[in-house]
């Protein structure tokens, strides 16, 4: 195999020139050297991710696994080296830069991509930050209205999908003033050049015209750190999705804390389920283990079904896992011992919503492995709190992420006191957080003051979430500030009485948000899914079962906290990104309510 002998360009700490030594391996190292930048509050002038921390480990590691793709056929499992994906994420650099025709001092233009997980989406991912384009993933479940907002709002330079989703980027571009948008599409079977209608550019025809010359004489882009390198439209869980700007040091250095959080190693093999849409698959599959120099495991299911996913951790050397709570909430109700046999896997994580202790406590117990939970924001790296011992607790609040309980005025809440988690950003703002939204400008996106004045407010950034902590620094989240339910005078967070109906036996999923009430304001109501078993004892007796359920949550948690309605559904609203849509549940409540 040909090792490339590009030399990074170490910019941002004096510790960059070193030869890694038998005591020390090269992702601590570049650990220490981020923990000095986050101590300090401040990124360096310069700083690009890919030519700094990743091509770091393609010199020093070359043939190390970086990426280990799965289709569910072992015969046909996938590994690249760091130097193979370096490689090919110079080509695809390479490729940016020609079809964009990148000039340095040029503002920046977005690259949307809308890609299921293919190695490109790596390469990608990469190569953007290589040539200081600005990366802006979307998911294969967007509509081609999802699209068409997305490319209106960031006036993208260029579109990167698969076969599968091009008639929805032509539908949702059809709809706009046309801007020069380039449409480029990876074609996922056979690679050879073919006539595309629409002026669509094939990938690969291109891409694999581009020499070794010039890929070995690659510049790379000497980016500001402060430069918006990302941009990431939020899931939408309270309204129209935010489009959140990122720079090259708020992910690049910043997801330090989401390697702590993740407890990973350069030895690790790391599965994150996640669709690339998403922050979290940039946080937990791209920076965040390859700044250690971790291997990213990639399973290509098309659903991630809790045998499916057993199956894969007992098999495959998986060390570290992380995935959303209703997997994990799906996983502890198989009955079959033995699919909890894993050999390798150390530590598990659930992030996107809080997981319930029971879940936790069931975890522990079929697989013998704790499952902790983190807490993180498509706007802000992970938050680095101590591993808790309170199952319900996402930890103590001690680390560089200087978290506060606070009222809406900013001002710090009472020990025991309910009010909106918050990060302290003055004197030092955490090297983790945003740089705003973004809105629509007129000459493509510019920062949205009035939205971000509402989110920063004295020395604080409002997270939207509620959360109170305990006398022991322990945080306890609530649910959004937008899904509190306020009933005769009382604040009640939907996540912990989902948590207790999750422990109820007839609960497979629920959804708690407010009702209108004359009397009490709000009162709470439960939309609760079904097993098959209970779904017949409902259609004999359904007030019976009500009255079992709300009897069981006023035993299991205050009892002014009970659910007053419940209604039996068969499905429940959810974003493109599985999070569940109380919004929309309230607003059909307030509806009911008019008539």
């Amino acid at each position: 195999m040909r090792i490339l002998r590009l030399r990074p360009t170490f910019r941002f700490a004096k510790l960059r020139q070193f030869s890694t030594t038998a005591n020390t391996g090269l992702g601590d190292q570049i650990l220490t050297e981020l923990e000095e930048i986050w101590k300090k509050g401040k990124a360096p002038e310069k700083f690009n991710f890919s030519r700094d921390i990743f091509d770091r480990h393609a010199l020093h590691r070359p043939t190390a696994t970086a990426l280990w793709f799965d289709n569910g056929d072992p015969s046909q499992d996938r590994k690249w080296s760091f130097s193979e994906v370096q490689k090919e994420s110079l080509r695809s650099a390479i490729f940016l830069r020609n079809m964009l025709n990148l000039r340095e001092g040029s503002p920046p233009p977005y690259v949307l991509t809308i890609l299921s997980r293919l190695p490109e989406w790596w390469y990608l991912h990469l190569s953007a930050i290589r040539v200081g384009t600005i990366f802006c993933p979307g998911t294969t479940m967007l509509t081609s209205e999802d699209i068409e907002y997305r490319l209106d709002a960031s006036r993208a330079g260029m579109i990167i999908t698969d076969e599968e989703n091009m008639d929805k980027v032509d539908d949702a571009y059809r709809g706009l003033v046309d801007f020069g948008l380039k449409k480029v599409v990876i074609r996922t079977g056979d690679k050879k050049p073919v006539p595309l209608k629409n002026d669509w550019i094939d990938y690969h025809s291109l891409a694999e015209t581009i020499s070794a010359n010039e890929i070995d004489s690659f510049r790379h882009l000497d980016t500001p750190s402060d430069q918006v390198a990302q941009g990431y439209f939020t899931s939408g869980t309270t309204g129209k999705p935010k489009m959140v700007a990122h720079t090259h040091s708020s992910y690049g250095i910043g997801h330090y804390t989401t390697v702590k959080m993740l407890d990973l190693k350069e030895t690790d093999l790391h599965w994150n389920i996640s669709d690339p849409g998403w922050a979290k698959s940039s946080y937990s599959n791209f920076f965040a283990p390859w700044t250690v120099g971790s291997a990213v495991y990639i399973h290509q299911m098309e659903r991630f079904e809790a045998p499916k996913v057993l199956k894969a951790l007992s098999e495959k050397p998986i060390t570290t896992f992380c995935a959303p709570p209703t997997l994990y909430k799906s996983m502890v109700q198989e009955t079959d011992p033995n699919l909890f046999k894993f050999p390798k896997l150390r530590y598990c994580i659930g992030a996107g919503e809080p997981v319930s202790p029971e879940v936790i406590r069931s975890w522990q117990k079929n697989t013998g492995v704790v499952l902790h939970q983190a807490y993180g924001q498509t706007e802000m790296t992970a938050v680095d709190c101590e591993i808790s011992s309170k199952d319900d607790s996402i930890g103590i609040a001690n680390g560089f992420m200087n978290i506060r309980i606070v009222d809406d005025a900013g001002k710090e809440c009472p020990i025991g006191t309910e009010g909106q988690l918050a990060l302290r950003v003055k004197p030092v703002r955490p090297v983790g957080l945003f740089k705003g939204y973004l809105k629509k400008g007129a000459n493509g996106p510019e920062l949205d003051t009035e939205k971000n004045s509402s989110v920063f407010v004295g020395d604080v950034y409002l997270t939207g979430d509620r959360a109170y902590k305990d006398d022991s620094g322990h945080v306890f989240l609530v649910g959004r500030a937008d899904d509190v339910i306020t009933s005769a005078g009382y604040r009640i967070g939907p996540s912990e009485i989902e948590s207790v109906l999750q422990t109820h036996p007839s609960v497979v999923e629920s959804a708690v948000v407010a009702s209108p009430d004359p009397q009490r304001g709000e009162v709470v109501k439960a939309f609760i899914i079904l097993t098959p078993q209970y779904k017949t004892i409902a259609e004999k007796d359904e007030a019976k079962l009500v009255t079992e359920i709300q009897n069981f949550v006023k035993k299991h948690t205050a009892p002014y906290k009970y659910p007053r309605k419940v209604e039996f559904v068969d499905t429940l609203p959810k974003t493109v990104s599985g999070k569940i849509l109380r919004r929309e549940l309230k607003r059909m409540e307030y509806e009911k309510g008019k008539k």
